[in-house]
């Protein structure tokens, strides 16, 4: 049977729960969440089924109809979510 989840990359902060996400991007269509700091230039992104991520964290949920090519980030966990349009 195909899933038909959709796929959502991580760093490795925010797969390993150590760091919240202050950054999601639609970049091209693609769920990005990320946490805003810099990562080893080998580092291979996590994958996981975005709803996943909606369901553990109330504050991503709100993020459910960012459309493609925009991005929302936030200064903190507690902060409220900025939503700008992708620059070409």
């Amino acid at each position: 049977m195909k899933s038909t989840e959709t796929p959502a990359y991580l760093c490795s902060h925010i797969f390993e729960r150590t760091r919240p996400v202050l950054l999601v991007s639609r970049s091209e269509g693609d769920w990005q969440f990320l946490c805003g700091d810099t990562h080893p230039q080998e580092e291979v992104p996590h994958v996981v089924g975005v709803n996943h991520l909606f369901e553990d964290d109330p504050s991503l949920a709100e993020l459910a109809d960012l459309p493609p090519d925009w991005e929302a980030e936030r200064d903190a966990a507690a902060s409220p979510w900025r939503r700008l349009r992708i620059a070409d």
